[in-house]
């Protein structure tokens, strides 16, 4: 076995199929030898307590290393029933944290499952910094899960939403059309790119993901994530063992394989950043003897990192692109992203519910539901979507929480120096309180006021018709916590009473207070001249209004890649009509400045 494997990885490193021609093993463990890689691999033990007994899923094992056998070119986790403590079986989990990291590739696992009620082994990814905060809100990719109750079956699962009880899941079980999982080695896949995940069993594929599966919450898998395999018994996903199930159950890997494609390698870090935002971190794929150069445009400042896998920038107010050039291997790829800089303007959006999107729902005592039908469009929103929430009368305090990757910091809205406006339509009667409170979650934890940087306040002037409501600051519950730590909103409509009214909230946007000047080099092109884009959203054709004559205009995609250029826009739009359905950004030149616009592309016409 160890010779076959050898020569199979020969063949995967010099004579790639055609449609992986690109691709490179970045990694792999062929288990050849006689204990487990720790240089690769950690591991972890017990039963979860005291943080998260029974692993959060009330499982039922004790993980403990002598489980894991490393033999005969197989990793061998072997659960048996014995008594542990507070557990009634035994068995192993390793994870590869810190040690092999990765954001996107392709990922082949060969295994063979256990049988037996009970027994649930997987392959599955955890979000290595939980960078947007803790389960589900990073994210979880199962590659592979089964039931040992059900060895012709195997699942293939994203996690994802807000916190526990609102998270969510969405996956495929794939059914072997002849055998099982248990009587054979299988070969499972993952196929992993920026904005699409999916599911392989020998070589078919039987799901796909995409962002659009996630239509009211963000797309956490573009960071970087580690691998965990281990074998569970018992939990709330399949159930306990019976009389029927053996005392023993061995699951077998053969080899994981990671393989990277430099084309299909992404930039990770914040979509959006605040205008003059310091020290926003992004990142590539850290690979071994590869080169990185960095560019930025000149408003930008790559502060520190020039040269290795991650930067820190500093911001301008313009929403841009940045670039690395990887070298490997002799050769050089660019990859590019495109950030937005929020708000475009003095008082700009940064959310709308529909495409700018950088607040979510992250938990809530009521019941929430992001991007609706806007209740009554009129001369203050008439925008088509709106987010809606019914409060919870029950609870005196029912606090609406929002994630938002783009407000951080405190300090400049105590400071008066920034505005947090939102436009609100609501049942509830005129006079109606809404707070917000800055604040960090972990601290939050602990009794008021620890954890509550700040609390801002509107009042409601009017009832079934929407308003736009301009915050102020009213309260500094806890002026000792680091001012640039916030990580939640947190929404008190009504607070202190037991209103159980629907209140439908939409664009967020911040004031910048007092607007900076381009006489000073801060100001933005389009704060000079007014211009008009329809329709939008559009289908075919873009018409624009604006004070000059533009020197050339270009239609950017999310990744900071230009899809149509033109220096007209009769030639523009001759090539809009094939643009894919999407989310864009266009930008109309004034010689070396440009007004940047956000555009919604349709399929079936105008919506």
């Amino acid at each position: 076995m160890t010779f076959s494997k050898k020569l199979l990885l020969a063949l995967f490193l010099y004579v790639p199929s055609l449609a992986f021609s690109q691709e490179f093993l970045r990694w792999a463990d062929e288990f050849n030898g006689t204990n487990l890689d720790t240089t690769f691999w950690e591991y972890q033990l017990g039963d979860g307590c005291p943080n998260l007994c029974g692993w959060g899923n009330g499982e039922s094992q004790y993980y403990q290393k002598s489980a894991v056998v490393v033999e005969n070119g197989l990793l061998k986790i072997k659960a048996k029933k014995e008594t542990i403590g507070t557990s009634f079986y035994s068995s192993a989990r390793i994870r590869t944290i810190n040690k092999m990291d990765f954001a996107s590739g392709r990922i082949e696992v060969r295994a063979r499952m256990p049988i037996g009620r009970g027994y649930w082994p997987a392959v599955w990814f955890l979000p290595t910094e939980n960078y947007y905060g803790i389960w589900p809100l990073s994210g979880e990719i199962d590659m592979l899960e089964a039931k040992g109750q059900e060895p012709t079956n195997t699942y293939g699962t994203i996690h994802y939403g807000a916190r526990t009880p609102n998270n969510k899941y969405t996956g495929t079980t794939y059914t072997l059309p002849s055998g099982s999982f248990a009587s054979d080695f299988h070969r499972y896949g993952l196929i992993w790119k920026n904005d699409t995940i999916k599911w392989l069993v020998d070589d078919v594929v039987y799901s796909t993901k995409t962002r659009a599966s996630l239509p009211e919450f963000w797309w956490p898998y573009d960071r970087n994530f580690h691998c965990i395999i281990n074998m569970a018994v018992g939990g709330n996903f399949l159930g306990y063992p019976d009389a029927s199930t053996p005392d023993t159950a061995t699951m077998q890997v053969d080899y994981i394989r990671i393989y990277q494609n430099p084309s299909e390698m992404f930039i990770s870090g914040p979509a959006a950043v605040m205008r003059l935002d310091q020290q926003k971190e992004y990142y590539i794929q850290n690979l071994a003897g590869a080169t990185y150069t960095w560019e930025v445009p000149s408003s930008l400042k790559i502060v520190s990192g020039q040269g290795t896998s991650a930067v820190k920038i500093n911001w301008g107010l313009r929403s841009d692109s940045i670039h690395v050039n990887l070298t490997y291997n002799g050769k050089t790829t660019r990859i590019s992203r495109f950030i937005q800089a929020l708000p475009d303007t003095c008082a700009g959006l940064v959310d709308n519910a529909e495409f700018i999107k950088s607040i979510y729902w992250v938990g809530s005592n009521g019941t929430h539901k992001s991007s609706l039908t806007n209740p009554t469009k009129d001369a203050v929103n008439g925008s088509n979507l709106a987010n809606r929430y019914y409060r919870n009368g029950a609870t005196q305090y029912d606090a609406l929480t929002l994630y938002s990757d783009l407000i951080h910091h405190a300090k400049d809205f105590e400071e008066g120096k920034l505005v947090l406006k939102m436009k609100l339509y609501t049942t509830a009667p005129i006079g109606t309180e809404v707070n917000i409170n800055f604040e960090n979650y972990n601290l939050a934890k602990s009794d008021y006021p620890i954890g509550r940087r700040i609390v801002v306040q509107a009042k409601t002037t009017k009832t079934r018709a929407w308003e736009e409501l301009t915050f102020k600051v009213i309260l500094r519950p806890d002026v000792n916590m680091n001012e640039g730590s916030i990580d939640q909103l947190v929404v008190l409509f009504a607070p202190n009473t037991s209103n159980a009214d629907v209140f439908y909230y939409d664009d967020f946007a911040v004031e910048e207070t007092p607007c900076k000047d381009l006489a000073n080099g801060l100001n933005t092109l389009e704060e000079q001249a007014k211009v008009t884009v329809y329709p939008n959203p559009f289908s075919k054709e873009l018409y624009i209004e604006s004070s000059f004559v533009p020197t050339k205009i270009e239609v950017v995609d999310i990744m900071g890649r230009v899809q149509a250029g033109a220096s007209g826009l009769n030639q523009l739009n001759t090539q809009l009509e094939n643009l894919p359905a999407g989310t864009y950004l266009l930008r109309i030149y004034n010689g070396e400045q440009a007004v940047l616009k956000r555009i919604l592309k349709t399929t079936n016409g105008y919506e």
